[in-house]
């Protein structure tokens, strides 16, 4: 696990600053803290930060082929690596190190840019081939590896995390409306934009290829979810290759040189992985969990707690407070550099750094509720849909809809939106909750006239991508595709690397992904019981009280807080005139939702937190940061700051 970043000058006609190399890879010290390493020519500049998991001794990067006509910065793990590397020795290859990094050297040998559909792993790599003068960057199917990059003076730079672009940008930070858009209605910005404008995100399951001589790089897709009818089977083969497959992905993220253990929640997900790792390992699985000292009835310590004793683990248990938690969303936000609501972040990273006084590596359940239909949102459209199928024909579906603008609770606003509205123009991923009725009372004029309709025409058109699944793959699919590598994959890499932490993530194994979305619609969701088939194949290690008691993931007690202890921070700093003059909203309305909060008239926790965050990140990257990071591109030291 590391961070790298690079400049690529397609023409080789300006020279790639050495000293901006160094300063965007020391931005990312904390992604590999153990070692650094450079590579330049008249075309390109290449910089790496190590966190050393997989042969100690070696591997330092750039990685090279044989005549070092090849090379590579790499960030990440291809778990399938010992395989391939003993394809490529009988294909005659030499290797020099035993890492996974320079299986991909010999593999570009082999296969060219097609090589990256032979990788099982998670990753993000940049490759440079020296007689070619081209460069490859390449990012997993997923999305689990973050992957940055940006024209800047016709120079095209990459990095894994923003901070090093912005650097190369010469500190400046743009916001981007349309993301913000994006952001207000579902907590994360989707797809290949940023917040940043004029940054990119390279899309899971893509690569992007620039060769000398062409006007722009190439960008292609390699690999996607397969659009066809689902599967027939029975519960009892679905059951067996279910298995095979998941510990199978569980035993090939086992590999690792340096200590290792798992986050536990006391969920199904987790508490499955850490049965695997049981039943894979010799010594008791060192198990991690956090709980909040002045919430005790928000936490899963005790539910965590009874499946570490089950299973025999080393277990760990960490407590945080509500100052805790505030003091640290700035923090948060800088981290992520992408801003999303995502309260369980800060408490992440400060999982993640306990963790780190044990083990290097952790694995986690992330990807479950994706592959096997576990988010009760799933469920509730289904039923949204039944009472719509009912509601219009009478002419009350386009009434609800009509009348939501109108109604105080924000709640029942979004229950006559979606009644209203029709699956394929409603579904907006998980999040889902800034309907048409809530939006209008929420944006200032000019803000929602300036964004148009992003979200809902973005999420219509991915909705519409598969042809021949069902209502419950489509969803998933859309939550595949935005939802979890834009929000949960961009708060559990930043805030495990932040800690110097490798996150390994068994439900993403790509083959896993493959078979759970060809199931049929009953084994992923039957009844009112998401993850079907892993509750029952969960049954052989726990017991039903754990298995199917009400999903909470880390859940954070913001509401409680922002309606006592952190109310008056909250309302400080969203009330602050210089919030307000944004112009993005309405000032009554966050005042209203304020009160209405205070007041326990709806839960509206979430809608605050994201404009805490929101304000925050300007705050931080705005109206701030950039003033830092030109200082740095004018030859000064990097503040501590920024590599937090």
């Amino acid at each position: 696990m590391c961070g790298f970043c690079g400049i690529y000058e397609p023409t080789a006609a300006a020279r790639i600053d050495p000293i901006l190399l160094r300063q965007m890879t020391g931005l990312m010290a904390e992604r590999g803290p153990d070692a650094e390493g450079f590579w330049s020519d008249a075309r390109i500049g290449l910089g790496h930060r190590r966190l050393t998991i997989i042969d100690l001794a070696a591997g330092e990067q750039p990685v090279y082929n044989e005549d070092k006509s090849i090379l590579v910065v790499f960030n990440g793990e291809i778990f399938n690596y010992q395989e391939l590397r003993a394809e490529l020795i009988a294909r005659g290859h030499r290797f020099s190190t035993n890492t996974d990094t320079e299986v991909i050297v010999h593999s570009y040998e082999e296969y060219g840019a097609r090589c990256v559909e032979r990788f099982r792993g998670m990753f993000a790599f940049a490759l440079y081939d020296t007689k070619q003068g081209s460069l490859l960057i390449a990012r997993d199917r997923l999305g689990i590896k973050p992957l940055y990059y940006s024209m800047v003076n016709g120079q095209l730079v990459f990095a894994s995390e923003v901070k090093p672009i912005l650097l190369a940008r010469g500190g400046l930070a743009d916001p981007d409306p349309k993301a913000i858009d994006f952001f207000s209605a579902i907590g994360y910005v989707p797809g290949e934009d940023t917040m940043f404008r004029g940054v990119k995100k390279l899309l899971p399951g893509h690569i992007l290829q620039w060769r000398p001589g062409k006007a722009a790089p190439v960008i292609e897709r390699y690999w996607e979810v397969p659009d066809a009818p689902a599967r027939v089977m029975s519960f009892d083969e679905a059951s067996e290759e279910f298995q095979a497959l998941l510990r199978e992905s569980v035993r090939l993220r086992l590999i690792s040189d340096v200590p290792l253990g798992a986050f536990l929640s006391g969920g199904v997900d987790s508490s499955v992985i850490v049965a695997q790792m049981r039943e894979l390992t010799n010594a008791p699985v060192k198990t991690f969990s956090i709980g909040y000292g002045d919430s005790p009835e928000h936490n899963e310590l005790p539910h965590a707690r009874a499946v570490a004793e089950l299973l025999g683990t080393d277990h760990v248990e960490h407590l945080l407070t509500h100052g805790d938690f505030f003091e640290n969303v700035a923090a948060f936000v800088q981290r992520s550099e992408e801003p999303i609501v995502e309260g369980a972040g800060i408490a992440l990273y400060h999982l993640a750094k306990r963790a780190r006084r044990d083990v290097t590596v952790v694995l986690s359940g992330e990807g479950g509720d994706e592959a096997l239909a576990g988010y009760p949102l799933y469920n509730i459209m289904r039923k949204v849909d039944a009472l719509r199928g009912v509601a219009r024909p009478t002419g009350l579906a386009a009434l609800a809809r009509g009348i939501a603008p109108h109604v105080a609770s924000e709640k029942a606003a979004k229950y006559l939106d979606w009644i209203g509205t029709p699956l394929a123009e409603r579904y907006f991923s998980i999040p889902n909750d800034l309907t048409p009725g809530v939006r209008s009372r929420m944006y200032s004029d000019g803000f929602a006239t300036a964004v148009g309709n992003t979200t809902s025409d973005y999420f219509g058109e991915m909705y519409g991508r598969l042809k021949h699944a069902s209502s419950l793959k489509r969803m998933s699919y859309v939550d595949l595709k935005s939802w979890l590598p834009d929000d949960l994959l961009i708060k559990a890499d930043k805030m495990t690397m932040a800690a110097s932490v490798e996150l390994r993530v068994p439900f993403l194994d790509h083959k896993l992904i493959e078979f759970c979305l060809s199931l049929p619609d009953d084994l992923r969701l039957k009844g009112d019981v998401g993850k079907y088939l892993l509750k029952r194949v969960a049954l052989k290690w726990l017991p039903e009280k754990i298995i199917y008691r009400k999903k909470q993931g880390f859940p954070v007690p913001i509401s409680l807080w922002f309606r006592e202890k952190l109310y008056d921070r909250v309302a400080g700093v969203l009330l602050d005139p210089r919030t307000l003059a944004r112009g993005y909203f309405n000032p009554e309305y966050v005042r209203n939702i304020l009160a209405r909060h205070k007041a326990g008239h709806g839960d509206y926790s979430r809608r605050l937190l994201s404009l805490v965050i929101l304000e925050t990140w300007h705050r931080t990257f705005v109206d701030d940061l950039c003033l830092p990071l030109r200082a740095m591109r004018d030859g000064c030291t990097a503040p501590e700051a920024l590599r937090a």
